[in-house]
């Protein structure tokens, strides 16, 4: 390949911005995803994405920042999963359910009676990387390095909770605050996550390139450097075939991840194949 076309979309600003905003935001969502994936909480992660929705909505209406909107609505139904499984006797998915299908629906009625949201929703719904201006580079890359400080610092809490949350619950380990650290720190990765892929792709970001770091190994740590890397990865070249075949940037940063899953499982049950 020319070495000038190699570089030529980084000679536009936008897409510069479009490369270290998505990248900064794949790596925190592969990061955590680890996590999500080792706990079984994609539908946690589907969930949140979709009442973050209703808070977006909310913010439009309001004239308000649409993050505060999403990260008000997301942590609710974060926090919310854990104080109605402690307090009564629903069960943990149960109680995912209720608050989704709610918090979603007061969304869609909110937005059924007011018109002139369409363009504003179409871009948050698929994601709008390529329209990230610096302000938003530097509020990702603030987020990146807190949520980052946090998962250090609750490493080895979330480890505990997450192989063994009776064990520790019964030698007095708070269980439920650091559950809820965790959840909120899912929910902003959600968040931040809005603006390159969108609230329907976000999950995807989430989890697909922890699933693809889970097939090489079960270290834990190894896991979330894998799940950086193939989230990285995924942005780096979802990007480039975007802007040279004038695809939707979010989809195709998600369509790579998944490729990169299927590459990877293809190759484990071939190796699979012939050592049997």
């Amino acid at each position: 390949m020319n070495i000038d076309l190699l570089f030529e979309p980084f000679q536009y600003a936008f897409m510069v911005r479009a490369f270290v905003g998505t990248g900064l935001v794949a790596v925190v969502a592969a990061a955590i995803g680890a996590f999500v994936v080792l706990k079984g909480l994609a539908f946690m992660g589907d969930a949140i994405s979709h009442t973050a929705f209703t808070g977006i909505a909310l913010a439009l209406i309001l004239g308000i920042s649409i993050y505060v909107g999403a990260l008000f609505f997301a942590i609710f139904t974060a926090l919310g999963v854990v104080f109605l499984t402690r307090i009564s006797s629903v069960k943990n998915d149960t109680a995912l359910a209720i608050l989704f299908t709610g918090v979603f629906a007061l969304g869609i009625a909110l937005l059924s009676g007011t018109p002139g949201f369409g363009g504003d929703l179409n871009s948050l719904l698929l994601g709008s990387v390529m329209a990230i201006q610096v302000r938003e580079v530097y509020t990702l890359a603030v987020a990146a390095v807190l949520l980052g400080l946090v998962l250090a610092t609750f490493f080895h809490r979330f480890v505990l909770v997450s192989f063994d949350p009776v064990g520790a619950e019964a030698a007095g380990f708070p269980v439920a605050l650091v559950q809820s650290v965790l959840l909120i720190m899912i929910a902003c990765a959600i968040v931040i996550s809005i603006q390159a892929v969108g609230v329907i792709l976000v999950v995807a970001l989430l989890i697909t390139p922890a699933a693809t770091a889970s097939l090489l190994t079960k270290n834990l740590k190894t896991l979330i450097l894998l799940s950086s890397a193939f989230g990285l990865l995924s942005s780096f070249f979802g990007l480039y075939i975007s802007y040279f075949f004038g695809a939707p940037p979010g989809a195709t940063v998600v369509l790579v991840a998944t490729v990169f899953f299927g590459f990877v499982l293809g190759v484990q049950k071939l190796r699979g194949a012939r050592s049997v």
